[in-house]
């Protein structure tokens, strides 16, 4: 349908032409020039539903794609104490999003090529096959000096990202080591350098719009050297051994004007401009990405875990090389199923130790297991493995359904709907209208959105939660009641502890004090550390003093 207009077209014109305007009928040519406009306007109502189809091909592609490189940047071996490049991470989904836009413009203008070629060759055989002799041979030439160029555009545009690419890293270097390079009076090596990439980006820019011109002269003889030969030949054409009349002519052309010169367009343009910019989009992307195994992916899918002890080893972190370390030699060894208060001042390393634990930081030294295993090593579903809610609950727009049940799809409402209750979100549940109901985060309090993050972490698969802070805007009594419900949900639980009563129903305490980390009991701890005594005797006397 939406290649109705490029079939009809020349058609409808020679007829309002021959057996209307000419034969003295005004009205008869008006009405077929009225059915010509109710042609296109049935083919712009089509154009709208190929378009959405077009989308539901392209998204997927794009999800999955996103899927896959980043999956490869968070589980590379280039990172810095654990994490990833961002710089990588931010480059590649930009190249994902540049396959998803020309992704969407190749397919749109391959299939608008396919049909409107057909189309306009459907009718030319229909009212004028001796015209068609006359416009198939320059496009079919045009055609071939294109496809013969493409490959230069291919090497040619590849060759001009990569010197760009260059030339952001060579520059970005210089004005990084600046200093260094002033300090040892070294600018002219350095000079040299640079210069010799800006002319290595010019000289392959210049090269691939040198190719592009001739792109775009295949164009334009593909485009009009059809609607020439076809006004040269009139003369002969009209009235000679081929019969053909004015309309028929005029009809022609119209559907050479109208669909040749658009059809070459998308050949040399689209798949010239959208399909070369996808195709090194991809090859950027396989270069810059290496590939994790899909073995490894599908392992990571199937993953499950049932054990939750917590073993950490003899654990050191910085942020950076040269900088104090954040925690230094930390032990600790938790069963599954128990229960851990860590306690501190503030910026002692509590919350990078919830890092470590959720596998999202690498320790300098030592080593963390959950479960026996590495939560930061390649193949692991991080999500199955550990839960870390820190104290900003986040909350996005959708329903309900979607934030609690986030961690756990195709999770059944009877488990949402627990979730909620083991963390009394039932009432805002109902108050917000049901699991299908919208939830705009804005509309909601600070303690709200806690406990819907609470309800996400208890109905996750995740045997290990951390709670950093996850409860401040909570009261007393539904902070209590969340902990005794985690505690009894099957797995372990740590929690970052901003409150006395926390520590005391702990299983254990881990006090983070900067200089040797001490394990014991709520009662061990206060006859051990003077630390841990003066910070329970300000958590007694209402003075809060931040320990987070």
């Amino acid at each position: 349908m939406e290649a109705l207009p490029a079939t009809l077209s020349g058609l409808l014109i020679a007829q309002a032409i021959d057996g209307g305007f000419l034969a003295g009928s005004f009205r008869t040519g008006l009405m077929w020039l009225g059915l010509l406009f109710t042609v296109h306007v049935i083919g712009a109502l089509a154009a709208r539903f190929t378009l959405s189809a077009t989308g539901a091909v392209v998204e997927p592609l794009r999800d999955d794609l996103l899927g896959a490189v980043v999956t490869s940047a968070v589980h590379g071996e280039d990172r810095l104490h654990g994490v990833p490049d961002s710089a990588k991470v931010a480059r590649i989904t930009e190249q994902v999003e540049e396959v998803r836009r020309t992704a969407g413009t190749l397919l749109s203008g391959a299939r608008r090529f396919v049909f409107t070629l057909v189309a306009t060759t459907v009718g030319l055989l229909a009212l004028a096959p001796a015209v068609l002799a006359l416009a198939l041979p320059p496009v079919l030439l045009a055609t071939v000096l294109f496809a013969v160029l493409l490959g230069t555009l291919v090497r040619r545009r590849y060759a001009a990202v990569v010197a760009n690419e260059t030339v952001a890293r060579s520059v970005g270097e210089t004005l990084a080591g600046s200093r260094d390079i002033t300090a040892a009076r070294s600018w002219g090596p350095v000079h040299a350098e640079v210069l010799h990439d800006v002319r290595a980006e010019r000289d392959a820019d210049l090269a691939l719009a040198r190719a592009v011109a001739l792109r775009g002269v295949l164009t334009s003889f593909g485009s009009y050297a059809p609607v020439l030969c076809v006004l040269v030949a009139a003369p002969l054409l009209i009235g000679g051994s081929d019969g053909l009349t004015v309309g028929m002519v005029v009809g022609a052309i119209s559907y050479l004007a109208a669909n040749i010169e658009p059809v070459m367009r998308l050949l040399t343009e689209v798949l010239g401009g959208a399909g070369l910019a996808l195709f090194v989009s991809l090859r950027r992307l396989r270069d810059t990405s290496p590939a994790v195994s899909g073995r490894l992916v599908e392992g990571a899918r199937r993953m499950t875990h049932t054990d939750a002890s917590v073993a950490v080893k003899d654990v050191s972190f910085a942020y950076e090389g040269g900088a104090h370390p954040v925690l230094d030699g930390v032990d600790l060894d938790l069963p599954h199923g128990g229960h851990l208060a860590v306690v501190g001042p503030s910026g002692i390393g509590k919350s990078t130790l919830s890092l470590l634990l959720a596998g999202l930081v690498r320790p300098g030294e030592g080593t963390v297991r959950v479960g026996g295993v590495d939560p930061a090593g390649r193949g692991v579903r991080r999500t199955d493995l550990v839960c870390l809610l820190p104290q900003e609950a986040y909350v996005f727009t959708g329903t309900l359904r979607d934030n609690v049940g986030y961690l756990c799809e195709k999770a059944p409402d009877e488990h949402l709907w627990r979730a909620l209750a083991a963390v009394r979100a039932e009432g805002l549940a109902a108050r917000l209208g049901g699991l299908d109901a919208a939830v705009d985060p804005e509309a909601l309090s600070n303690g709200e959105k806690q406990l819907l993050a609470l309800a996400r972490a208890y109905a996750s698969p995740a045997p290990l939660v951390i709670l950093d802070e996850a409860t401040c805007h909570l009261a007393l009594s539904d902070e209590r009641h969340v902990e005794e419900a985690f505690r009894a949900r099957r797995g372990t639980l740590v929690v970052i502890a901003h409150r006395i009563d926390s520590a005391r129903r702990a299983d254990i305490v881990l006090l983070l004090d900067g200089s040797r980390p001490l394990v014991g009991t709520h009662e061990e701890l206060l006859l051990a550390s003077d630390l841990y005594a003066d910070l329970v005797g300000h958590w007694k006397s209402g003075v809060r003093r931040p320990v987070l």
